[in-house]
């Protein structure tokens, strides 16, 4: 009986505390958002990707992009689709004897997050990803004046529009998040190992 009583005095307790975090210093009542869990339900992983540039006539160097990606999915129905990209120019040669000669160019990593459905059917995914609504990139060149290494259009601010513009234009988080955000894309997992085929990240329709 009496540990029947100590509990029903702790509840009582706990309950008088909900009340009185409930209730702003002014006396009004706030209003408490329901806590919502969001988890981690897959990591899936690109195949890698190489692209070939050459600079000429204008410069005598070929460049090669190495590129891989990766897709997060949560339990709220949101992802985040991961590319980085390292750059490589000079000769590219590679000899049996394990030296290389090439000249390092930067990385980028960017980052698209949205929402997603899925669909499963006999040992692939199928994952539909939404237009990004918001975008985080680092940004490799060009922001010693700027004085910024990164972009976040959920957090914009106005050095992050002048890194990004061109010609002295400024550009606003939904001309950025225009320029660069992925349209709508599926892929298909194979489930047995997560792999999927790497997406090329171009921008969506204007």
């Amino acid at each position: 009986m009496k540990k029947l009583k100590m509990v029903k005095r702790m509840q009582v307790v706990v309950l008088a505390m909900v009340l009185a975090f409930s209730f702003t210093a002014c006396g009004k009542k706030a209003i408490i958002a329901p806590i919502v869990q969001t988890e981690l339900s897959g990591l899936y992983a690109s195949n890698e990707n190489v692209a070939f540039m050459s600079a000429y006539p204008a410069y005598t160097y070929k460049q090669a992009t190495f590129s891989v990606q990766t897709i997060e999915i949560y339990t709220d129905n949101t992802y985040c689709l991961t590319n980085t990209s390292t750059m490589f120019s000079g000769a590219l040669t590679f000899s049996d004897s394990g030296e290389h000669t090439e000249v390092p160019r930067g990385s980028d990593i960017t980052k698209y997050y949205g929402t997603f459905t899925s669909k499963d059917e006999e040992g692939l995914k199928t994952i539909t990803m939404s237009t990004a609504t918001s975008v985080v990139a680092n940004l490799s060149f060009g922001t010693s004046k700027a004085g910024i290494g990164y972009v976040n259009t959920k957090e914009w601010t106005e050095a992050m529009g002048t890194a990004t513009g061109t010609a002295g234009a400024t550009l606003t988080a939904e001309q950025y998040l225009a320029k660069v955000a992925l349209p709508e894309t599926s892929v298909i997992v194979d489930t047995t190992n997560s792999l999927f085929q790497y997406i090329a990240p171009t921008a969506a329709a204007k």
